[in-house]
């Protein structure tokens, strides 16, 4: 190879065509920052994609097994122990069940503004509670209520369904 060889200065490497020019080994291309932003944009969109589906799997996977939920002869016999442990202790109240409000029939609304008919937009997992109270709390005197636990960005999020009785005898 000649000294006027284009091929000499670099190596013996082949110059970059003419028309783009030969790129230095230390420099920096706006274009090839703009392919890397819209590159991690893509992942990071694709990644947020991905994680709203796994919670959308979850909450389906969380709403199923609270559906399907029935109250066992254990289950009703340790809320009865709480219950007469709460008495003992002088409190009011026991919360027998909380979940997202979101399961609620009418988005929540009828139960966030206090609504009479609150009972009727209860997910079926809640019902079973319901009826238990119904059953073997409500002959005895004990009420039933239900409030918003949670308001995360300012929205209903948790209820809790509990069983009430009053400080004195009736």
């Amino acid at each position: 190879m000649g000294t006027n060889d284009p091929r000499a200065a670099d190596g013996g490497r082949q110059a970059e065509p003419a028309s783009e020019g030969p790129r230095p080994v230390f420099s920096l291309f706006l274009e090839d920052l703009h392919a890397e932003r819209v590159e991690r944009d893509r992942r990071s969109e694709a990644a947020a994609v991905d994680v709203a589906r796994r919670e959308r799997d979850q909450r389906a996977g969380d709403r199923g097994r609270f559906e399907a939920r029935r109250l066992t002869h254990a289950d009703r016999n340790a809320m009865l122990s709480r219950i007469q442990a709460a008495f003992e202790n002088e409190q009011r109240e026991v919360m027998l069940v909380s979940f997202p409000s979101e399961f609620c029939t009418d988005g929540r609304r009828k139960m966030n503004n206090r609504l009479s008919d609150w009972l009727d937009t209860l997910p079926g997992g809640a019902q079973v509670f319901v009826e238990f109270w119904r059953d073997a709390l409500q002959p005895g005197g004990s009420g039933l209520g239900a409030r918003i636990l949670t308001f995360p960005g300012g929205m209903p999020g948790d209820v809790g369904i509990v069983v009430t009785w009053p400080q004195g005898r009736g």
